[in-house]
């Protein structure tokens, strides 16, 4: 679990981010972080994040703690349990763990745009809007999310499934097609049913996706039990959803399906589905 931030020595290094179980994370990220240093962002991507593995690479996201939270999330979904970075601002020294490991390869070069939107997805499962650390489950179709029968019983809420890009410039086509927001969600199959398909009832408030002035956008059901038909996602299994689509314009004006292959799925323990939820009924006891 990686969750509040720790002083390691308040005189020299602030360290920032724990760990303890695979695949289990707490999710306080602010949306609004994520969206004001999509620029910042981008530009961490174009190159490698350390050129000695272990000095992260200069970026103005360390300057302020709204970057530096940023931060330790992105590197925490990006680099493996056991490595970790360290930056420097207004001398001060921070220190990052990784955490989940969805893109090693950063170590070495660049983020490729499939990274990109790995890592994308997994900060996106970490929004959390009241600002209260929960802990979640992560499943995707990536080694990295792999999870065990333990974790998969005591996680039984499917709740929301996350995919797009948020490193790639808003005004720029990225190789998928898509342009705009890159950021997306859909409510699980399980929520949809617990909350008797009352869409106004699981659209994600939690990750701000129900607000007017949040970059998120919600596309309804995963797989929709009604009306398969217009399902956002594809086939599904213990492991996540295997590809999911978002409708997006072409520059000529018309409406395409952009298809995203790297999809995470938070799954939440009862009590805490029944706190963000109070108007659905949890499937398991």
């Amino acid at each position: 679990m990686f969750g509040c931030v720790t002083s390691a020595d308040p005189g020299s290094e602030e360290a920032v981010g724990t760990s303890e179980q695979e695949v289990i994370s707490a999710n306080r990220l602010s949306m609004n972080r994520l969206s004001m240093n999509r620029l910042s962002m981008n530009s961490l991507s174009m190159s490698r994040i350390t050129a000695d593995g272990r000095t992260l690479a200069a970026t103005d996201l360390l300057r302020g703690e709204d970057g530096r939270e940023l931060l330790r999330y992105t590197i925490a979904c990006a680099l493996p349990e056991g490595k970790s970075l360290v930056g420097e601002a207004d001398g001060t020294t921070y220190k990052f763990e990784g955490r989940i490991g969805l893109a090693p390869d950063w170590l070495r070069a660049p983020l490729p745009e499939k990274a990109q939107r790995w890592v994308t997805a997994c900060l996106l499962a970490h929004v959390n809007g009241y600002g209260v650390e929960v802990a979640i489950s992560l499943r995707g179709r990536h080694p990295a999310l792999t999870t065990d029968s333990a974790e998969r019983l005591a996680y039984q809420q499917e709740e929301i499934s996350f995919f797009g890009n948020v490193f790639q410039p808003l005004g720029k086509r990225d190789e998928l097609g898509d342009i705009g927001s890159r950021m997306y969600a859909c409510g699980g199959a399980l929520l949809q049913l617990s909350c008797a398909g009352n869409e106004t009832n699981f659209a994600p408030e939690r990750t701000c996706a129900s607000k007017d002035d949040c970059n998120l956008t919600f596309l309804g059901p995963c797989r929709d039990l009604t009306a398969p038909k217009d399902s956002v996602c594809k086939n599904a299994s213990l492991e996540g959803y295997e590809r999911c689509e978002a409708t997006v314009t072409t520059a000529g004006g018309k409406s395409m399906k952009t298809p995203y292959d790297e999809v995470v799925t938070v799954f939440l323990r009862r009590p805490d589905f029944s706190a963000f939820y109070p108007l659905c009924t949890p499937l398991f006891p």
